[in-house]
């Protein structure tokens, strides 16, 4: 063995015969200690609807239907134009073209029979968000009578959320020391500082929705009566104290 050779596996063995140094204890990891983690919620009442209306039309070919469906979807745009809402608060969310598909009848045959095109739906969405809630229902209204047959709903909602949520995120911080000083008091030990806090992901607010799900909307009958109720807005914390016995 070369003395180069020799040097090196003397050194090895020496660093594996050493001693291993134990390691000091390091602060306080976020995860220990008194981990709580609350919620606080706020109810307001929303200020601006989103409506989803559309139109679906038939035809015995693609462009067919298509063309039924094009001047009808600029119907409900003007509708939509002429209870003044803005252009920006007016989007196309919805565009499809669907076959219809026919089961071919029973046969002898031994070979399945595929099923048969038998004409085209066209459907075209809009989704337009009202930010005065008193022209909800009119606006309903109006949009059946400019030829929608397809509503998906009506969603409430908040133009500014920030002042809900600082509220919502107060009640949160407020019950979080009072937990852990419950806690705490139960199990005999001390609520020490706090560690740590995290703005933990809250449930997702509860968005109230208006009852005028319909497949074919029919464009006559009682005006609607739109109630929007209340929002809830949610704000989570987790937050870590230290244990003093």
């Amino acid at each position: 063995m070369s003395k180069t050779k020799k040097a090196l596996l003397i050194a090895a063995l020496a660093a594996l015969s050493a001693p291993v140094q134990a390691q000091t204890a390091g602060p306080l990891a976020p995860a220990e200690g008194i981990v709580i983690r609350t919620e606080g919620e706020v109810r307001v009442k929303p200020d601006l609807a989103t409506i989803q209306a559309g139109i679906v039309s038939e035809g015995k070919t693609a462009a067919e239907a298509l063309a039924k469906n094009t001047p009808a979807l600029a119907k409900l745009v003007e509708a939509v134009k002429a209870a003044g809402i803005a252009a920006g608060d007016v989007r196309t969310s919805q565009v499809a073209l669907v076959p219809r598909m026919t089961q071919p009848s029973a046969s002898s045959s031994p070979q399945p029979r595929a099923p048969k095109i038998d004409g085209y739906e066209a459907r075209t969405g809009l989704t337009v968000i009202v930010r005065d809630i008193a022209k909800a229902g009119p606006l309903i209204d109006a949009l059946a009578t400019a030829g929608a047959n397809e509503m998906s709903g009506i969603m409430f909602g908040l133009a500014n959320e920030d002042t809900a949520k600082d509220a919502a995120r107060q009640k949160a911080a407020e019950a979080a020391r009072a937990r852990a000083s419950l806690y705490a008091d139960k199990l005999g030990v001390k609520v020490g500082e706090l560690v740590s806090i995290v703005e933990a992901e809250a449930e997702p607010p509860i968005r109230p929705m208006g009852d005028v799900r319909a497949y074919r909307m029919a464009a006559a009958g009682a005006p609607m009566a739109v109630e929007p109720g209340e929002i809830t807005v949610s704000a989570a914390l987790r937050t870590v104290w230290r244990i003093e016995k």
